[in-house]
């Protein structure tokens, strides 16, 4: 994990984020802004969990994702909302929508093995969870009028 976390800290740097700016108290998280966007980072190793299903075989792997709350679900038109998330998902390059049942909030994640982690797709994966946030926060707020989550730092 210590090459993994470098690997991070450097693609934050690239970026004028050190890692004390960015890192969080449990290891393996961090948190960076942009804009009005809270995005985290995580990085574990699954055990022998059967949470990534394709890779069912190995144990130990490494992961890496960025995750951006941006919204909460709309309380009208509810199963419209999940609908469109459904098929907009198909559509979507390296990342995914995603609905917390637990508090009801609509996120953009991206989620890969870490085992051969670079800072350009460190960079990549932030780009990406930024950029469709972003989007989606005009568009379910225009479509739906979904209240936008603010960062908090």
């Amino acid at each position: 994990m210590e090459l993994i976390t470098k690997t991070i800290d450097d693609a934050l740097l690239t970026l004028g984020i050190t890692p004390e700016q960015a890192r969080n108290e449990e290891e393996g998280q961090w948190t960076v802004y942009r804009e009005t966007l809270e995005i985290y980072i995580d990085a574990w190793k699954l055990g022998n969990e059967q949470q990534a299903l394709f890779y069912f075989q190995a144990d130990d792997q490494p992961v890496f994702q960025v995750i951006s709350p941006f919204c909460q679900v709309p309380t009208d038109r509810y199963e419209e909302f999940l609908e469109e998330i459904l098929d907009v998902n198909i559509a979507l390059y390296k990342v995914s929508l995603g609905v917390r049942q637990d508090g009801g909030v609509v996120c953009v994640k991206y989620r890969s093995l870490a085992s051969t982690l670079t800072p350009e797709e460190v960079l990549e994966a932030l780009d990406a969870v930024a950029y469709y946030a972003e989007l989606f926060s005009k568009v379910f707020s225009e479509k739906y009028g979904v209240t936008l989550l603010e960062r908090q730092d």
